[in-house]
């Protein structure tokens, strides 16, 4: 059994897998080798079958793009004359769009929705399919900065406070040389701040906008102020920039290559993401299993109290207010 086998069923291909699996047995000990072994064998429970060619698996409505690491790269900086919406979904921010009605357009209509951690593999592994690819932006991020300093492409940080963003920044130009970070600002924003900012964006050619804000505040200022700047391409990517600024370590590689990586985020904050973690992670399996056997999830998360588990107001459009198309949310 490979030492990088974990990695590759659990889709987190960001490496060059062949060197990576060289050093490990060169490197490993005795238990060190029973450790992987362990971890493969859970990830290869976790994996699931391979879909059939073409077949779309189907999430409350959302449908995740089925591409490895190189095509959702590729995709990224993929020429567009307009704007590109990609929007990072985890089990927390597609629990949300069950009871926010906002949030759910902002992921329906997105151009393109990666699939973001082991809960939302998991969800795709009990509906009959797998995806390709964890396709998480704090394991992107490397990569989208190496190829933007490659191709020219500006990048753009938003979100987090104002010391962490510029620290990320920082770092991200230091190990990256030739990186462009033209436009680096915190996400507390009001309403003409961040009119100004989009205004700001403009001017730059075929930027890489990161908005990191938080589920779901990320998707809708996005959606609500960068849905027509021209040739942009806008990532939401929730707490990167609290990672690469170095004010909170990442899970190590052990945890990550067991789909732990969210208890080790739980131990680090337990007061904050207690809620999103021991009640989110069980309701999105529930309402997982409920749409594998015909039921609607929206139907079970309509039930008083589902709002409340996940820490987020209830929020529906009203009959006569029901968008047809992301104008109503695009004032």
């Amino acid at each position: 059994m490979s030492p990088v086998e974990a990695r590759v069923h659990l889709g987190l291909d960001y490496e060059d897998l062949e060197a990576e699996e060289l050093r490990l047995l060169s490197e490993s000990t005795r238990l060190g080798r029973m450790g992987m072994f362990a971890r493969a064998l859970l990830a290869t429970l976790l994996s699931g079958k391979q879909n059939a060619k073409g077949k779309v698996i189907s999430l409350f409505g959302i449908e995740p793009a089925m591409f490895t690491v190189t095509e959702a790269i590729d995709y990224v900086f993929a020429e567009s004359a307009d704007t590109r919406l990609i929007y990072f979904a985890h089990p927390h921010a597609l629990n949300i769009s069950l009871v926010d009605a906002e949030q759910r357009e902002c992921l329906r209509h997105a151009d393109v929705v990666f699939a973001d951690g082991i809960g939302v593999r998991l969800g795709t592994r009990l509906l009959g399919g797998s995806l390709p690819s964890n396709l998480n932006g704090t394991d992107m991020f490397p990569l989208l900065c190496q190829q933007a300093a490659v191709s020219g492409r500006p990048l753009v940080l938003v979100g987090a406070k104002h010391d962490v963003v510029d620290e990320c920044a920082r770092r991200s130009r230091a190990a990256h040389p030739g990186l462009q970070i033209p436009i680096v600002s915190h996400g507390y924003l009001d309403d003409a701040a961040s009119l100004a900012l989009a205004s700001e964006l403009r001017d730059l050619d075929s930027p890489l906008v990161l908005v990191g804000m938080g589920s779901p505040v990320q998707e809708k200022w996005a959606m609500r102020y960068l849905s027509d700047l021209p040739r942009a391409t806008v990532l939401t990517v929730g707490g990167l920039f609290d990672f690469f600024s170095g004010r909170m370590p990442r899970a190590p590689r052990a945890w990550r290559e067991l789909g732990l990586e969210w208890l080790y985020r739980l131990w680090q904050e337990p007061k904050r993401m207690a809620r999103r973690y021991l009640l989110g992670n069980p309701l999105f399996l529930l309402m997982i299993a409920c749409q594998r056997i015909g039921l609607d999830p929206r139907k079970l998360a309509a039930l008083p109290g589902t709002a409340w588990l996940l820490g987020v107001e209830r929020k529906r459009f009203p009959r006569h207010e029901k968008p047809q198309d992301m104008a109503a949310l695009n004032p």
